[in-house]
């Protein structure tokens, strides 16, 4: 059996809209008016559901996108007015129709309200991310190559002084100087500068091959590299931690595990409740096997 997937609350929708340049309002936004119709921010925000959520602020902040999901709301509601004023939702394939969408929204606000409910512990969320880490499912998954972590203070290359800058540098490094200052008063490498110099943890071919050729020569953590040109500068090197190839530590995958741990719980507990509604159902069973057999399409 399916389970539906976790749309997007009201109120996450209503913090979308706000975020686009519209503030809750205590009476209903309209937007437009015409044909004895109105369109409101609210009926935006229900339409703007099916724009993929990663494109759906970049449409909602453009004031031409709203102004056509406005005019388009707006001729469909002059259009199901006219409708209802020619008795079409009578029709029994219509009426159907309007049962099966009402109860298609509805439903889902009833499971967003059951996520709501559901919302697990971090307890639970951490057993399970510990349970899916333990487990030999897909060991692949969490193995990582040698990696090696260093820090760097780079120099742009503008000359001989450049070079002589990288060398003074690396002296006051030997003298004592802290390393993580100096990079933030003189790395040309805004990313690393901003945190000390520090490259994180990277794989082999991850870096230029200059770079690369004096690090492996670096033998323990703390070792610094002479100045080292490369078509970004020079690079004065410190070796921080050399990691084999091997599982990666849980406190580094935590954070994507808890995430998958909160869907699949909660996906859990909708799949749950799905269950429950399906007992005691009673199928008419020649009925169906009559619809089977020539579908009324």
């Amino acid at each position: 059996m399916n389970v539906l997937i976790t749309k997007v609350s009201r109120a996450g929708m209503a913090a979308l809209f706000m975020a686009a340049g519209l503030s809750a309002q205590a009476q209903p936004l309209i937007m437009a008016r015409g044909h004895a119709v109105a369109v409101s921010a609210d009926d935006v925000l229900a339409d703007s559901q099916r724009i993929p959520p990663d494109k759906r602020l970049t449409v909602l902040s453009s004031p031409d996108n709203v102004q056509q999901i406005a005019t388009n709301l707006l001729v469909r509601r002059a259009l199901a007015q006219e409708a209802q004023r020619d008795g079409l939702q009578d029709d029994p394939q219509t009426a159907a129709t309007l049962q099966v969408a009402r109860d298609r929204v509805l439903s889902e606000a009833r499971l967003a309200r059951l996520d709501v409910q559901n919302q697990p512990s971090e307890a639970a969320l951490d057993a399970y991310a510990q349970s899916t880490y333990k487990a030999n499912a897909k060991p692949q998954r969490f193995e990582a190559p040698a990696q090696t972590r260093a820090s760097h203070i780079l120099i742009g290359n503008e000359g001989p002084a450049s070079l002589d800058k990288a060398k003074k540098i690396l002296a006051d490094l030997r003298a004592g100087a802290s390393f993580a200052e100096l990079a933030k008063q003189h790395s040309t490498d805004p990313g690393s500068a901003a945190r000390g110099g520090d490259l994180g943890f990277f794989g082999p071919g991850q870096m230029v091959r200059p770079f690369e050729d004096a690090l492996d020569a670096l033998q323990k953590p703390g070792d610094l590299s002479e100045p080292v040109v490369s078509q970004f500068g020079y690079h004065i090197i410190r070796l921080e931690e050399r990691r084999a190839a091997g599982k990666r530590p849980f406190a580094e995958v935590r954070a994507e595990l808890m995430r998958e741990a909160r869907q699949a719980l909660l996906n859990e507990a909708r799949l749950k409740k799905a269950q429950s509604l399906t007992q005691g159902i009673e199928y008419d069973r020649k009925a169906i096997e009559s619809f089977a057999v020539k579908p009324a399409l």
